[in-house]
C-alpha cells in the first residue's frame, strides 16, 4: 500500500531560540512518507542559519518568504502554496513534537478503517468528557470515531484542540479556504470548520508540546482576545449555516460565548495577573474548577 504524503508545517518568525528543537522534533518522526516545510517570515536573526544544518536530511525543505506576511499570511501561503501532502500539521517553531510515531499511528488508523469521510485526527481529546456528550465507537486502544458536526455541536462543552495536535485532509483545507481570518484564533476558524465535512478519529494522548512565552500571540493579544473571539465566531457562524439549524446554531453560539469569556477571564489571571484580573475573578465567583485554578495562579503566580 502506498503511503500518503504528510506535510509538516513550520511556520516560523525570529524563533532561533526554539526552531531548532521544533525541526529536530518533526525530522525524527518515523513516518516514511513525509515532507517538513520551514516557511521562515523573513527571519533577522539565525533562523536561517539554524534550520540549514539540516540540510542533509531530503525531507526538509526551507522557504524563505520574499516579503514579511505576518503570522496569518505565513500560514495560508504555507498551506495554500507550498504544502505538497495529502494530509497536513502545523507546528509552530517555538513548538515540538513530544513523539515520534504520532503521524505513522494516525495514518495506519485512517488507512485500516479505509472510510473516505475522516477529514481529521484529533490527538490530546478528553474523550470520558466526550464520550458523555455524543456518540463515539472506539476503534484502538486510544482512538475514537465521531461525526465532525456532533464534536462542533458540543465544542463548548468539551472544548479544546491543539493546532499542532490535528492532522487534517489538505483537499477539504483547500476547498474551504484555510487561515482566512486575521485574528488571534486563525487556526480555531480554519480547523473547525474542516470538521463539519466528515468523519474525525479522537485520541487522547498528547503528542506535542505548547510552549509559552512572553512573544506567544495567545499573552500579547490577551487585552483583545475577547473581541476577536466574537469576531471568530461570526465567522464560522455564517459557515455552519449550510449544516445546521438556527435553534442548533443560536444553543452553540450561546455555549461559546459563555466559553470564550471564561477563557478570556482564565488568560488574563494566567498571563498578565494585574489589578484587572483581580477585578475579573471578584466579579464572577463561579464554583468551577478554572475559577479556584486563577485565584491560586494569581495568588501565588504558579
Amino acid at each position: 500500500m502506498t503511503l500518503p504524503l504528510v506535510t509538516i508545517m513550520i511556520p516560523t518568525y525570529n524563533q532561533e531560540e526554539y526552531i531548532s528543537e521544533a525541526v529536530q522534533s518533526a525530522l525524527k518522526q518515523d513516518y516514511k512518507n513525509l515532507e517538513i516545510i520551514v516557511a521562515d517570515d523573513c527571519s533577522d536573526d539565525n533562523t536561517e542559519a539554524i534550520v540549514k544544518k539540516f540540510d542533509n536530511d531530503p525531507r526538509l525543505r526551507y522557504v524563505r518568504n520574499p516579503v514579511n506576511l505576518g503570522r496569518v499570511g505565513n500560514y495560508h501561503n504555507c498551506v495554500h502554496e507550498l504544502a505538497q501532502g495529502e494530509w497536513v500539521i502545523n507546528l509552530d517553531g517555538d513548538d515540538f513534537f513530544t513523539s515520534s510515531s504520532f503521524v505513522s499511528d494516525a495514518v495506519n488508523s485512517i488507512l485500516q478503517l479505509d472510510d473516505h469521510e475522516i477529514v481529521a485526527y484529533c490527538f490530546h481529546q478528553p474523550i470520558d468528557i466526550i464520550r458523555r456528550l455524543f456518540p463515539i465507537k472506539q476503534i484502538s486502544e486510544n482512538s475514537f470515531l465521531c461525526e465532525g458536526k456532533d464534536y462542533f455541536l458540543h465544542y463548548y462543552r468539551h472544548g479544546g484542540f491543539g493546532h499542532h495536535s490535528i492532522l487534517w485532509r489538505k483537499d477539504i483545507g483547500l476547498k474551504i479556504g484555510m487561515y482566512l481570518i486575521p485574528w488571534q484564533a486563525c487556526d480555531f476558524h480554519a480547523i473547525i470548520r474542516i470538521f463539519l465535512n466528515g468523519k474525525i478519529i479522537l485520541d487522547d494522548r498528547q503528542i506535542a508540546h505548547w510552549r509559552v512565552h512572553g512573544q506567544n500571540t495567545t499573552i500579547l493579544q490577551v487585552e483583545d482576545k475577547q473581541r476577536q473571539a466574537q469576531l471568530t465566531f461570526d465567522a464560522i457562524e455564517a459557515y455552519a449555516k449550510d449544516f445546521f439549524s438556527d435553534a442548533k446554531l443560536k444553543k452553540w453560539r450561546e455555549g461559546m460565548n459563555k466559553a470564550a469569556y471564561t477563557d478570556y477571564i482564565s488568560s488574563h489571571v494566567f498571563y498578565l495577573r494585574n489589578f484587572k484580573s483581580l477585578k475579573l475573578l471578584l466579579l464572577n465567583p463561579y464554583f468551577k474548577k478554572w475559577y479556584f485554578r486563577s485565584w491560586f495562579k494569581l495568588i501565588f503566580n504558579r
